[in-house]
């Protein structure tokens, strides 16, 4: 079979497969054009206990069906031989956390409890090298921990675990297994783990399982669940090095998921040097470009999804993939393990991918419009600009509220934002500049927080833009707001709303937008939701208290919006007034 051409655009920290087309995202070395199993591929491999933990596995357990003796497939054996990748120098795991990702049926809970035998009595402990292989002894006092959505849930887990070890296993080892704890002399432990705080106190764990994350959110109490095992975990000496992996089916974009937020981790660590991506990342997933409505386009999808599932019945999945009584979103999510948008999405999230051209520049003295959506601490601040000649989209700043103990007492950086908006000014001809307020007020003054810089804009650029934004008799340069309650705020709206609708169809039908591939900005996007009003179609969040942001969605409508104000304008031309150089203002 010939694998489709790569597409223009690959999301970060994804690969396709030579052979099958389909989208991975294991960070197997070398060339991803040659087989995994090339020899300049493998000879780039980290030292790892990997080799020793499957030579243990296929020795000491079996399948929990047939009885017969356990088999990792392909794909799982690299999973583990990088999961167990370490520094011999230090004994350090490569890799701090991880997500193993996967279509319905490719073997999720077999791996996992696979796994957790291998925590529980396995040789996950570095002792040596010998001849270039590196060995490993089995922990003296193991605690390996079983979580998920319900204790019901979990208690699945745990009879897969015990249906997994052999009885040589359980004879030599004096293995007690149990339903929800299982034993051996020692104090090695399995057990079960609940959203209860007093039953996640005590001994540290060596290992964490958090199966079926994507249904794990704060209003189940898997969120609590998830959170409270990472800290556990990272609260473990560095003689054990425990982690926490999660087992996912593809999550649902917008629900918060625990499986969404290790996704949204996993790309921002994409953005990092490659000594800070701390996160395994494992996902086999259909081109995104399967069509869910053609059979042919579906029966390959979900073979490419299902590549490293020989048990598959293809036939099987095919028709409940196309059955009227599956969603699109579902079908996506759990037979071809992407991620799809979410029945109120704005805009579809791969067309919006799609759509990125980052080796585009906009060049010094071209003209752009420009949007500044602004925040005082909750939600973000963002600036977007929008070429006149041909609406590429580009991203000039986002800054939002850091996570943790930094984001406290955090406060939009006013100084900051003026300065990349006067940079703007000095190297591209701003011809139309609208900026959103933010209703909050400042702390020490209690004047609105953004109210004296803007009108500082107004004062400084009025003269140079062509087009105000708000004009007319008693008429603004810059200022664009959009609360109802402020005088012309109605047809601020509805130019809003017909920009945003008019941004939709060119991602997805007419295909004319270019942006710069921002990850902020794609982020934002993902994260928007359709908002019907009495204009049409807008955009906003979620809901209020989510804390998935879409401001850079709406700073990107806002700067198309103002190119269109611009250019049926009469005294707005379209030529370049000065020279060129590249420049990024990020």
């Amino acid at each position: 079979m010939t694998a489709p051409a790569a597409p223009a655009l690959l999301m970060p920290g994804y690969r396709v497969d030579p052979d099958t087309g389909a989208w991975t995202t294991l960070p197997w070395p070398g060339d991803p054009s040659l087989p995994y199993s090339d020899p300049s591929r493998l000879e780039e491999l980290p030292p790892s206990l990997g080799p020793h933990i499957i030579v243990w596995a296929h020795r000491n357990l079996v399948e929990p069906n047939s009885g017969k003796p356990w088999r990792f497939t392909p794909g799982q054996a690299r999973f583990v031989h990088l999961w167990y990748a370490l520094d011999p120098d230090t004994g350090r795991w490569l890799y701090r956390t991880g997500v193993k990702r996967g279509a319905k049926g490719t073997g999720k809970d077999p791996f996992a409890a696979a796994l957790a035998i291998i925590e529980f009595c396995g040789p996950v402990q570095f002792d040596r090298v010998v001849d270039g292989m590196v060995l490993g002894r089995r922990r003296r006092m193991s605690l390996v921990q079983l979580a998920a959505n319900s204790l019901n849930q979990a208690s699945k887990l745990m009879r897969m675990v015990n249906s997994m070890f052999s009885a040589d296993l359980v004879h030599s080892l004096n293995i007690d297994v149990g339903q929800t704890r299982t034993v051996m002399p020692g104090g090695c432990r399995i057990e079960l783990l609940t959203a209860s705080e007093k039953s996640m106190e005590g001994d540290p764990p060596t290992a964490v399982f958090l199966n079926e994350s994507h249904h794990m959110t704060a209003a189940s109490g898997g969120e609590k669940t998830a959170d409270t095992a990472r800290r556990n975990a990272g609260k473990s000496p560095a003689s054990i090095q425990a982690r926490v992996l999660e087992l996912t089916n593809a999550h649902s974009p917008g629900m918060d998921s625990v499986a969404e937020k290790s996704f949204d981790e996993w790309q921002i660590q994409q953005m990092r040097p490659e000594p800070l991506r701390d996160m395994l990342y494992d996902s086999t997933e259909a081109d995104p470009t399967t069509n869910p409505g053609d059979p042919v386009s579906m029966r390959h999808g979900i073979e490419q999804a299902y590549m490293d599932a020989p048990w598959a019945d293809i036939d099987r999945l095919l028709s409940e993939a196309l059955d009227s009584r599956t969603s699109p979103a579902e079908t996506i999510r759990f037979y071809l393990n992407g991620l799809a948008a979410a029945e109120d999405a704005w805009v579809d999230p791969r067309a919006f991918d799609d759509c990125a051209q980052p080796d585009i520049t906009v060049e010094e003295g071209e003209k752009i419009a420009m949007f500044l959506d602004c925040s005082k601490s909750g939600d973000a601040t963002t600036l977007s600009a929008c070429r006149l000649s041909d609406g590429h989209v580009l991203s000039l700043g986002g800054w939002r509220k850091p996570h943790g103990e930094r984001g406290k007492g955090w406060l939009a950086p006013r100084e900051v934002v003026d300065a990349v908006v006067r940079e703007a000014f000095d190297f591209y001809d701003v011809v139309w500049f609208g900026v959103d307020p933010s209703p909050a007020t400042d702390d020490d003054t209690e004047a609105l927080y953004w109210k004296p810089m803007i009108d500082q804009w107004h004062r400084d650029f009025q003269k140079h833009l062509k087009v105000w934004a708000t004009p007319g008799a008693g008429g603004h340069s810059v200022l664009f707001d959009m609360r109802l309650s402020t005088s012309g705020a109605v047809k601020r709206n509805k130019l809003f709303t017909e920009a945003a609708m008019q941004t939709v169809l060119d991602i997805e039908e007419e295909h004319t937008l270019t942006h710069d591939g921002a990850p902020m900005l794609r982020n934002h996007v993902h994260n928007a939701r359709r908002r019907p009003n009495q204009w049409g179609i807008g955009l906003g969040k979620i809901n209020r208290s989510s804390n998935d942001l879409v401001d850079y969605a709406v700073t990107m409508v806002g700067a198309r919006m103002g190119r269109q104000l611009a250019l049926l304008n009469p005294k707005v031309k379209t030529s370049r007034n000065r020279g060129a150089r590249r420049v990024r203002l990020q």
